[in-house]
């Protein structure tokens, strides 16, 4: 019986990131971050099991329609970051190539070739140091290692009720390729994430089509859909030929809002005009999140202590060179 055990707040979540062959894990001397995270979910090597049909005539299922699919397994973790500017940044580097700010989504975004073995700039590699369950090794394998992600969502939400106002980031990344549990110590420390969250409190823009609200919360997502590309057999660890991208970025999001005279005054886009309108957010510095052109999406009033309202709305770019989404953070 294994006395090993691995408690919570041993591991922690660091990222590789630089140009690197899809599919193969940043090495010790490249580039790595260790980032505020707060949640995470951490991934093993397995396989789902597909069931065959059953012969008529009997009521039980017999080993030999089982069938492990390791060729169809896409693995799926999400972070949950304090929101700070390398938060941010990386997030945006693996979701849509950009990962300077000020960070811009266009129609012609994307995250380069995205082909088992080829060099790619945006991937990363999620190291869970202290994650591997194997202690028994002359060389323990202590850490779990999830190379080839890229993201498929990015959340950026505030909220005066919750985290004292603190920016969340949450990102999800998926990998095809099989996670591993060694060993790997970056061989120079991490860049250690010390910056301070951006904070709804110190915002000093919060305007909809230039009416100023007084917010609550705010919530923006960033999603793509990814698909693995098949599988190069056992040999290969059934790993993909890579990824495909299978529909466009959609950038939707929510206001939570005072409900007053500058809800009354954009009535005309919350009845539905089909008109875009700017949303800017901003601190006085070293934050702005611009979404140039939004559609308000069924707006509802939200009863609380006092009213509120509720403001779902969706991004688009005025044209396909157009920004859908800015965000400039430092």
């Amino acid at each position: 019986m294994a006395t090993n055990f691995q408690p919570r707040g041993d591991i922690k979540v660091i990222m590789g990131s630089g140009a690197k062959a899809l599919g193969t894990a940043h090495a010790a001397d490249d580039t790595w971050n260790e980032l505020q995270v707060v949640d995470f979910n951490i991934e093993h090597a397995s396989a789902p099991v597909e069931v065959a049909p059953s012969r008529s005539g009997i009521y039980g299922q017999v080993e030999s329609q089982g069938h492990h699919r390791p060729d169809t397994q896409i693995y799926e973790v999400t972070l949950t970051m304090r929101g700070t500017p390398t938060a941010v940044l990386k997030s945006c580097l693996a979701l849509f190539g950009d990962g300077a700010s000020a960070c811009e989504l266009t129609s012609a975004s994307n995250t380069g070739s995205m082909k088992d073995n080829v060099s790619n700039a945006n991937q990363v590699t999620l190291l869970f140091a202290n994650a591997g369950s194997d202690s028994s090794e002359s060389t323990p394998n202590d850490d779990v290692v999830m190379a080839g992600c890229m993201a498929t969502q990015m959340v950026l939400r505030e909220d005066v009720g919750t985290n004292g106002g603190e920016l969340v980031v949450e990102t999800t990344f998926i990998s095809a390729y099989q996670p591993v549990e060694t060993a790997l110590t970056p061989s120079s420390t991490p860049t250690l994430d010390q910056a301070a969250p951006k904070n709804i409190f110190n915002l000093t823009t919060s305007t909809l089509d230039g009416e100023a609200l007084v917010l609550n919360n705010f919530e923006i997502t960033i999603a793509r859909p990814l698909a693995r590309v098949h599988h190069q057999g056992s040999g290969a660890a059934y790993k993909p030929f890579g990824y495909v991208q299978t529909g466009p970025y959609e950038v939707t999001g929510s206001l939570t809002a005072k409900r007053d005279d500058s809800i009354h005054d954009l009535i005309a886009h919350i009845k539905g005009d089909s008109a875009g309108i700017a949303l800017s957010l901003a601190e006085s510095s070293d934050l702005t999140i611009s979404l140039p052109d939004v559609m308000i999406d069924n707006s509802k009033p939200e009863v609380s202590d006092f009213l509120l309202q509720t403001i779902p709305f969706r991004a688009f770019g005025a044209s396909e060179t157009a920004n859908i989404i800015s965000i400039t953070i430092a």
